[in-house]
């Protein structure tokens, strides 16, 4: 009886080719194949950063044969191996979703598929980016509404006895920055830098309430990151 499998390897996106023969070889005639990359993370590091994620629909016999070769050819292990390449893959019976897998399966819209319609290749990206849009917004509001880029007061600080006292700006664009790791950290969702950057200068070119006001400041932090 043919199933849904889920799972990723540590492959490089140049043998995407080989992937799609290896489908063919064992008459595997619904899949998504997925390449993903990852910067800056201390993952994937054998392939620098890329993988591929797998939606297969086969029988059982058909999938640990594939899932047997690509192990070999590939040279991959499990978490705890020593080649340095990792495939994992999810026992089908501890899916409750399929549909969620899939779409978590296309979010960086890098795909190949055989066996789907469009209208359900375009539902599942639909999906995906729906997702990511509302955790978005959600920040947002959160942000604009405690407003955690504004100081708390602000007090002069003396460089030394001959200087006059210089002020402090009235935004804290780290303080900003942590609130958005603690967000997403509230979500059990992984942030990277690259990421915090980029929605920080989200919210304050496009969201925050007196951006124009703020516009020194905001060239500042865009110019420097």
């Amino acid at each position: 009886m043919a199933e849904y499998h889920f799972g990723f390897a540590d492959i490089e996106h140049e043998k995407i080719n080989e992937l799609i023969e290896m489908m063919n070889d064992y008459n595997i005639i619904k899949y998504i194949i997925a390449k993903e990359k990852v910067e800056g993370k201390k993952t994937h590091i054998a392939t620098n950063g890329e993988h591929i994620h797998f939606v297969i629909y086969t029988d059982l016999k058909t999938f640990k044969n594939f899932k047997e070769t690509l192990k070999n050819k590939y040279k991959l292990s499990g978490k705890n191996g020593k080649t340095g390449r990792y495939a994992g893959w999810i026992e089908p019976k501890k899916v409750k979703n399929e549909h969620k897998f899939m779409s978590y399966t296309v979010k960086d819209n890098n795909i190949i598929w055989l066996g789907f319609k469009d209208d359900e290749i375009k539902e599942l990206l639909d999906e995906s980016f729906q997702k990511q849009d509302s955790l978005i917004d959600e920040l947002m509001k959160k942000l604009k509404q405690h407003r955690p880029e504004l100081r708390t007061q602000q007090e002069p600080m003396l460089l030394n006895k001959h200087q006059a006292p210089t002020y402090q700006s009235k935004y804290d664009i780290t303080n900003l920055e942590v609130e958005i790791l603690k967000f997403h950290m509230e979500k059990e969702k992984r942030i990277c830098k690259s990421q915090i950057k980029n929605l920080t200068l989200t919210y304050l070119q496009l969201y925050m309430i007196d951006r124009f006001q703020a516009i020194d400041t905001i060239y500042h932090y865009t110019m420097n990151n």
